[in-house]
């Protein structure tokens, strides 16, 4: 991205986290709730337009640029730290803070909603979006490991061993964990959760080895980029307010459609059942509005939703069989020509010969006897 470019990217991320959305609000209470104690006092707050989760679907309208385009974050680089947490775009780490971001972003002026998981229950609130419960920052941290995913993060297995899982954290995901995701032939596997193996949905959200094989310990992808951030950008919950959060998930979506184009699987390879609640076929999306089920979305974004991606797949690497099996092939090529050749050659040298011991008058030419010469002398 050029200078201006970036400049502009911050500034549409910026704007739209400061401007209130016109048709939406967001519900603060659960469905029991959601009147009010006296039933009369409707429960919903206004909603910015990035905190709705729209930023593709409505920047464009709201700049009032049709060509404004959301970039993306290639995180499959195998680095050690963010290569866009710097001012120009998403912010570094503040010189005074180890914990917030520098003052030079302006996205060390933003402020987390939704920060308390706990008040879901304790206060029947569904988001705490009230200044009482804003933390003043949010934080990112590069290649280092402050935060280790909890038990519960970590789908509550007992069997995980947290150093392992600590040392993983310490790197980005390679470019060929991409190229093994891609490679994967089923879109989902049961029992369409973060246990399935040889789903390319669990995989590249991360919770599958690259090559689609389930471990407890693995975080790859999607996930791994999100917890190698740590702090905001490394909590479900609060995520979002981080904005390499947008960035992380245009590049996920990315990898998505690049494997739909290469698999064109259709819509029936979506599971009409036994998926988690929510996340069947046929169920709706959360939160978007009009309401939009999964499977209409199982789509190819050039196609269907008028949008494409500009990305460099890294090329596959060949295994220890495949270059095994090569070399012979190339070797069998190798002989085949050099034989060959020898062949052409040795032709050649017995044309030459044959050539130079044939007689000066061949068999098309007439031949004289030696009783014709004196026959014609006689006449003469």
């Amino acid at each position: 991205m050029s200078p201006a470019e970036k400049q502009a990217f911050v500034n549409a991320l910026d704007q739209a986290k400061r401007t209130v959305h016109p048709d939406l609000v967001i519900c603060t209470r659960r469905y029991q709730e959601v009147f009010g104690p006296n039933g009369t006092e409707p429960q919903f707050q206004n909603v910015t337009i990035y905190n709705y989760f729209v930023w593709s679907h409505y920047y464009s309208d709201m700049l009032g640029d049709p060509t404004f385009a959301l970039p993306y974050w290639n995180f499959a680089t195998g680095g050690s730290a963010c290569d866009i947490c710097t001012d120009d775009l998403l912010g570094a780490r503040s010189s005074f803070d180890s914990s917030a971001l520098s003052a030079n972003s302006v996205f060390s002026q933003w402020r987390v909603v939704c920060e308390s998981v706990d008040d879901y229950d304790a206060l029947g609130t569904v988001c705490n979006i009230f200044p009482r419960f804003i933390v003043p920052s949010h934080w990112r941290y590069t290649a280092r490991v402050d935060f280790l995913p909890s038990a519960q993060s970590l789908e509550g297995n007992s069997q995980v061993d947290f150093l392992q899982v600590a040392q993983s954290l310490e790197r980005l995901p390679q470019p060929q964990d991409v190229v093994d995701c891609l490679e994967l032939n089923n879109f989902d596997t049961p029992p369409y959760y973060s246990t399935s193996s040889q789903s390319f949905r669990n995989t590249i959200e991360g919770y599958s080895a690259p090559q689609g094989t389930y471990d407890p310990v693995v975080r790859s992808l999607h996930n791994l980029a999100h917890l190698f951030l740590n702090g905001t950008g490394g909590q479900t919950h609060l995520s979002p307010n981080d904005p390499i959060f947008v960035l992380l998930h245009t590049f996920t979506d990315a990898v998505f459609d690049e494997w739909l184009r290469r698999h064109s699987p259709g819509e029936l390879v979506y599971p009409e059942e036994n998926a988690p609640i929510g996340h069947n076929s046929r169920f709706n999306m959360v939160p978007f509005w009009p309401p939009v089920t999964n499977g209409q979305m199982f789509v190819s974004a050039p196609e269907s939703l008028g949008y494409s991606y500009e990305v460099e797949w890294p090329a596959r690497a060949y295994t220890v069989s495949e270059i095994i099996t090569i070399a012979i092939v190339a070797g069998v090529l190798v002989m085949a020509m050099v034989c060959g050749v020898m062949a052409c050659a040795a032709r050649a040298r017995s044309y030459r010969s044959a050539e130079a011991l044939e007689p000066l008058l061949g068999d098309t030419f007439r031949r004289y006897s030696e009783e014709e010469r004196r026959m014609q002398k006689s006449v003469v």
